[in-house]
């Protein structure tokens, strides 16, 4: 395999052990606030925490990160997981469960954000469409492995436990980060130091891909609750099929990649590109009508939520491989990713409650409404965002860096 792509892939992984932090807090919040007696506002605190973060300080943490450096980022990003994970499974109260949390956040915040910049560095440009495509998925494939292996570690040993291992596994991370980063992610000199402010294009990018992750999140967020009361599923039933649909959105990650490859990273906001995109984003909530019905048949429901995350998932493909064309230059890059996870964790903070005030004041279908003037928010988004690709394919303004 070429040297770049072991190097993006580990990338990669790192960005899924990351995201592992985010399920592995679902997973394990009843038994904490068991043991640790949390409120139910606690709870969700402590669940949130991470993404919270990245709503309040993702253009900012964009920003310091371009002038300390992308492979120091990074570094310090795993050993903020590895030692808030392991801070967390001591933790004996509420208080010393958020502060090491609160830690923790800021490793994932600095790892997302760094690790792309990372295969971006490492990429060629005939290579960057199909290894953002593979990034654009690594939430989704983190959240089920942590929330998966949590549970099972759970079982075998306790919360604690799962904690601690969880921990462990980020501080291999950073040891194996060490020669993977080796000749990267320097830091930044002189007057690239400071990079460039979002362009407007970026910010149409963020906000359009802030709409879509209001739509998954909010329909992930509340989709066991709509399954148990009114579909009838037990919570178990209800727990697989959430899981299913969300790890569903990695084929359409798959199939952004193939179109990356196969259009060269070219026009990915025009012609037959942008119809991809305007399917991937439009038909998704349309077929949400049929799931949040009124008298779902739950083998229906759970089929079509599977099939509609799968189609959805086509979209951030696409989106994360627009960030070197709406950036302008290899400067605009880190505030445009900045921005473009701040407005993604803050859809994912806003989908849930937004659906649930829909649903309880409107019905469900009013829900899907919801989702529907979402999508098309982000579909108007996206044809804003759209540049000619063609002449960004290629880095134009290489940094200079201290190795």
């Amino acid at each position: 395999m070429d040297s770049r792509w072991v190097k993006i892939i580990w990338f990669y992984c790192v960005g899924v052990i990351a995201a592992a932090q985010l399920g592995k807090m679902s997973a394990l919040i009843p038994l904490i606030s068991r043991d640790l007696g949390l409120s139910l506002t606690l709870a969700a605190l402590v669940i949130s925490l991470l993404e919270i973060g990245g709503a309040g300080f993702g253009r900012i943490a964009g920003g310091l990160i371009q002038r300390v450096g992308r492979r120091p980022a990074l570094l310090a990003g795993t050993a903020f997981l590895a030692v808030g994970g392991i801070g967390e499974s001591l933790a004996p109260g509420p208080a010393a469960l958020i502060a090491w949390r609160v830690l923790e956040s800021a490793g994932y915040l600095t790892t997302v954000i760094a690790a792309p910049m990372l295969i971006l560095e490492t990429a060629t440009p005939r290579q960057r469409g199909v290894a953002l495509a593979l990034w654009s998925s690594f939430v989704p494939v983190g959240l089920a492995l942590g929330a998966i292996l949590s549970g099972w570690a759970a079982e075998l040993w306790s919360w604690r436990g799962a904690l601690f291992g969880g921990g462990v596994v980020a501080a291999g991370a950073l040891v194996l980060s060490l020669p993977m980063t080796s000749g990267v992610g320097a830091r930044v000199r002189g007057a690239d130091a400071g990079g460039t402010g979002p362009t407007r294009h970026a910010w149409a990018l963020a906000v359009g891909f802030g709409c879509y992750t209001t739509f998954e999140v909010g329909l992930l967020g509340m989709l066991p609750t709509f399954l148990v009361d009114k579909a009838g599923a037990s919570a178990d039933t209800a727990g697989l099929i959430t899981g299913v649909a969300s790890f569903a959105t990695v084929a359409g990650s798959g199939v952004a990649g193939w179109w990356n490859h196969r259009n060269h990273g070219r026009d990915l906001a025009r012609g037959p590109s942008f119809a991809l995109m305007a399917l991937s984003i439009v038909l998704p909530a349309l077929l949400l009508f049929l799931v949040f019905g009124p008298a779902p048949d739950l083998t229906i429901a759970g089929i079509v939520v599977i099939a509609l995350n799968a189609l959805s998932g086509v979209y951030p493909g696409l989106a994360f491989a627009m960030l070197p064309a709406v950036a302008g230059s290899d400067r605009g890059l880190p505030a445009a990713n900045g921005l473009l996870t701040q407005f993604g964790a803050s859809g994912s903070l806003i989908g849930p409650p937004l659906f649930a005030a829909f649903a309880g004041h409107w019905g469900w279908t009013s829900a899907a409404a919801c989702g529907l003037a979402a999508s098309l928010l982000c579909l108007a988004l996206m044809r804003a965002a759209g540049v000619s690709s063609s002449s960004n394919a290629e880095a134009s303004d290489t940094p200079v860096t201290d190795h």
